[in-house]
């Protein structure tokens, strides 16, 4: 018997009480004993494993593993609680983009995903860490992309799902600003500035096919860096569309690096002063918006134990 925590979102797109139950029968009939926490709002499930884990040990139980039930949003908050601790975590998809499990080809069926829940196959993985304080599974970003995800509605999110993502790049497409962002990797003597910089432990961004950073791994040690240093809408319009044949790391207008050195990104004020300092860049993690620039920015190797198929 096989004790297993299932963590949730409640209010998440693709959630309910009638998933839930599916998932806990299925789960049930494989021999796993099960403990729920269950979550209504960004934050709070870190927090809850992590008490969790502590009762446990009190008590000298063993946890088999952790399953997190959703998306990307309710996976970043489980790999916090995880990272460096000998549980692994399993993933059942049923969020709204799900772009880690797409990345890793999870399955999307309850039964499926269930099944890759054997010893075999746990992998040890890499993770970012952002200021020392917040791991990252996929990617963290700075510039067009965290404009769009920061207006999306969480209502709109869960009914419309991929399409409000859509809707939102789209308008914000028309309506950002480009900010200069400076970026350096100081063990490196790398000095880059550019107007959209994602530092990624996976190939893809949002699609399977999107592949923003077609090199990376996430158990090479390194993390991949990828900037674009022109502002124009037409040179961005490019470079997204040479993403989907991995070809936009070959312009001259694309900065492309692997690094196992600290990343450091920061926000250029020196055209001005008061104009940016009221509009200091956001950063976003694993889909969700976290901090403002200045960001610091190091891989974790072999940092999570992860079911994979």
């Amino acid at each position: 018997m096989q004790k297993t925590l299932l963590v949730y979102n409640i209010f998440s797109s693709g959630i309910n009480a009638s998933v839930i139950n599916k998932i806990l029968k299925v789960l049930y009939k494989k021999g796993f004993i099960v403990d729920k926490i269950e979550t209504s709002g960004i934050g709070e499930a870190t927090e809850k494993i992590k008490n969790y884990l502590s009762i446990q040990k009190s008590k000298d139980e063993h946890l088999f593993m952790v399953i997190a039930v959703g998306g990307d949003g309710i996976i970043n908050e489980a790999i916090n609680a995880l990272a460096y601790t000998k549980i692994p975590l399993g993933i059942i998809p049923r969020g709204t983009g799900n772009v880690f499990a797409k990345d890793r080809r999870i399955p999307f069926s309850i039964k499926r995903s269930v099944e890759i829940f054997k010893n075999k196959n746990i992998k040890e993985i890499d993770l970012g860490l952002v200021n020392d304080t917040k791991y990252y599974l996929m990617m963290c970003s700075c510039g067009f992309d965290v404009k769009a995800i920061s207006n999306i509605n969480p209502g709109l999110k869960k009914k419309f799902k991929i399409l409000a993502y859509i809707y939102h790049g789209i308008a914000a497409f028309f309506t950002y600003k480009p900010v200069e962002l400076i970026l350096k990797v100081p063990d490196e003597n790398i000095l880059c500035k550019g107007y959209f910089c994602i530092v990624s432990n996976v190939r893809s961004y949002g699609f399977p096919m999107a592949q923003i950073a077609p090199e990376a791994s996430i158990n090479d040690g390194l993390l991949d860096i990828c900037v674009f240093i022109n502002k124009s809408k037409i040179s961005f319009i490019a470079n997204i569309l040479a993403i989907f044949v991995k070809m936009h790391i070959n312009f001259k207008n694309v900065f492309y690096m692997k690094t196992p050195n600290e990343i450091i990104i920061e926000h250029d004020i020196t055209n001005n002063l008061k104009e940016n300092k009221k509009s200091i860049p956001l950063v976003q993690i694993d889909g969700d918006v976290y901090c403002n620039l200045p960001v610091k920015i190091k891989v974790s190797k072999k940092a999570l134990k992860i079911f994979l198929p």
